[in-house]
C-alpha cells in the first residue's frame, strides 16, 4: 500500500483525467502509473464504473423555462 498522501494525490489526478482536465502529458503519466501498479488500476476502473453508473442511471428532473425565470427574478439585486 502506498502512503496515504500519494494515494490521495493520485486519486485527484484520476478525477482530473476523467474530467478531461489534464494535458496529454499528464494523462500519459497517470496511465504509466496505472500500468505499473495494479492497485491504481483497480482505482481507475472503479471510478470509471461509478461515473458510468451515475451517468446512465441517475434521472435528472426536467426544469421548465418558467421555473428558471422565477429563480432568476428572485435572485436579482435591486
Amino acid at each position: 500500500m502506498r502512503a496515504p498522501n500519494d494515494y490521495q494525490q493520485f486519486r485527484q489526478k484520476v478525477d482530473l483525467m476523467l474530467d478531461n482536465a489534464l494535458s496529454q502529458e499528464a494523462r500519459d503519466e497517470v496511465m504509466r502509473t496505472v500500468n505499473a501498479n495494479p492497485e491504481y488500476l483497480a482505482l481507475l476502473k472503479k471510478e470509471r464504473n461509478f461515473r458510468d453508473f451515475v451517468r446512465n442511471n441517475v434521472v435528472r428532473p426536467k426544469v421548465t423555462p418558467e421555473f428558471i425565470q422565477s429563480i432568476k427574478e428572485k435572485i436579482k439585486i435591486n
